[in-house]
């Protein structure tokens, strides 16, 4: 039985004001900048669900064909207990379910959690699954990343029928839009929120070629332009601005030296923009640049050290033929306490 409830993020309201002071800032700010979570309103995230069928965007087809290949093997690593599926950013839960599939399969007890900020994705991913599932029980969390995982601890503590071991899903290398350090931090921010004997799957996108990485965020549709675009879109509903979305433009390039994909809006005339809701002006110079995703490439070399710094360890990487995408299985590094040395 498919049951169908959502959980709201109790601070929605704070971080409505938090979005007004975020856009504040990074306008303001020397080198212009928005924050990539704000990509992910419904709108955003239907854009993105676009994005991901484009022929240049290799990274959802790799990964999926990683889940594929390696699902019974996360299974057996998983173990044969009863299980909390717990996913950060599930939009449409397409590649989750290949996991959710092969788990109910084998008659385990599955709660899954999607955490995802939009509502609007939430419920028709919801309603999708219980036409697929019968024996699959669906606690839709809409929220942020941080704030999720802690409504979905609460639900755990108030429902003993809730299987207490997880298995933490982060799929898609959005991890890719945090810097090195935030990477490290969010990790272990992450190993807090399970206990020995847990997993965690992480997506991370592998260095390779500048022009395979540049032409996956330049498609030829223009979604992943609109999906930019839609960050200004979004400030005018909300703050009251007055963008014309028609005097920006999309540009992305890979940064060898850093190696990530580095996103920007950039303003084609001289103009000033005032947002209503922060009752200011901000002028722009035709070439001016407002810094929107940066989406860094890894190793597996890089991982592990990531991995050991957060302590965490690696249990198995699993990685297509190309060597284009890694599916990294993570677990939490027993702490003294936990094995009595």
């Amino acid at each position: 039985m498919i049951v169908k409830l959502l959980i709201y993020d109790t601070e929605k309201s704070i971080r409505t004001n938090e979005f007004a002071a975020e856009v504040q800032a990074g306008l303001a700010a020397t080198r212009r900048y928005l924050m990539p979570k704000y990509f992910y309103n419904d709108t955003g995230s239907k854009l993105f669900e676009e994005i991901c069928k484009q022929p240049e965007y290799y990274l959802t087809r790799t990964e999926t064909s990683i889940l594929m290949k390696y699902k019974r093997d996360i299974l057996g690593i998983c173990g044969d207990q009863d299980i909390s599926i717990i996913e950060l950013g599930s939009g449409s839960s397409l590649k989750t379910k290949i996991l959710l599939n092969e788990f109910v399969s084998n008659n385990k007890k599955i709660f899954y959690f999607p955490i995802d900020v939009s509502e609007t994705m939430l419920n028709d991913s919801i309603d999708k699954l219980s036409t697929e599932f019968k024996n699959l029980r669906v606690i839709g969390v809409c929220s942020e990343y941080a704030s999720g995982i802690k409504e979905v601890n609460v639900f755990m503590l108030n429902h003993s029928d809730v299987p207490e071991s997880k298995l933490l899903v982060f799929l898609g290398s959005s991890i890719g839009n945090l810097d090195p350090v935030q990477v490290q931090k969010f990790l272990t921010a992450l190993k807090e929120q399970v206990n020995y004997g847990d997993a965690i799957l992480i997506g991370f996108d592998l260095q390779k070629e500048t022009t395979i990485l540049e032409n996956a965020y330049n498609d030829k549709a223009g979604m992943t332009a609109q999906f930019n675009l839609n960050l200004l879109a979004r400030i005018n509903r909300e703050l009251q601005a007055e963008f014309d979305l028609s005097f920006f433009m999309h540009e992305a390039f890979y940064n060898v030296k850093q190696q990530r994909i580095e996103m920007y809006l950039v303003s084609t005339c001289d103009q000033s923009v005032y947002i209503r809701g922060l009752g200011k002006h901000f002028s722009f110079k035709k070439g001016d640049r407002i810094h929107t995703e940066n989406s860094y490439k890894f190793s597996l070399e890089g991982i592990n050290k990531l991995a050991i710094a957060s302590g965490l360890r690696v249990i198995k990487n699993y990685t297509d033929s190309r060597n284009f995408y890694c599916l990294s299985l993570l677990s939490r590094v027993p702490d003294t306490s936990e094995t009595g040395k």
